[in-house]
């Protein structure tokens, strides 16, 4: 039996979800560390006599943009290597049926084939998300990651409940 390969969209679809997910935990974390510090500083200020700025005028934007995009991958990466290994999905996937299987049996993947599929998004996102781009034009719908990963994404119904892969 064939399984039937997740196409580009779809897989697009799933990833904005994630990101959206992703996105805002990020930007909570953010403003929930960056509002402990302003109090901290906000106490040493008040013990030294300093002036101290508004909350919206304490930090800078590009910092601040740069701080964001490290909680985002700090979350980011046991999200997708613990999800995408313990449970074959991702919140984004799951309601779309789509699930990460190995390439050569379709079964589960190991922690290797995860971490290795989770740092190869930042190669399919070099140049201009071409490795992306790939899952459209690939048979198997493979984009960059999957194939340095040797994985799939496929649609299923029914979903295995057996343990992880061996590492």
């Amino acid at each position: 039996m064939t399984p039937k390969y997740a196409g580009f969209w779809i897989r697009l679809v799933a990833d904005l979800i994630d990101s959206l997910l992703l996105s805002v935990a990020a930007w909570i974390l953010e403003y929930a560390l960056l509002g402990i510090f302003y109090g901290g500083w906000a106490l040493y200020a008040s013990k030294t006599g300093q002036d101290l700025p508004s909350f919206r005028n304490a930090f800078n934007a590009l910092w601040m943009q740069v701080f964001n995009l490290g909680l985002y991958g700090v979350l980011a990466f046991p999200y997708y290597v613990w999800g995408q290994f313990k449970y074959g999905t991702t919140l984004g996937k799951k309601p779309l049926k789509i699930y990460v299987v190995s390439a050569d049996d379709f079964g589960r993947i190991t922690l290797k084939q995860s971490i290795i599929r989770c740092l190869g998004f930042i190669v399919s996102y070099l140049p201009f998300i071409a490795g992306y781009f790939m899952a459209g034009l690939h048979p198997r719908k493979q984009a960059l990651h999957d194939l340095l990963a040797g994985t799939v994404s496929i649609r299923k119904k029914d979903v295995q409940t057996a343990a992880p892969a061996a590492v």
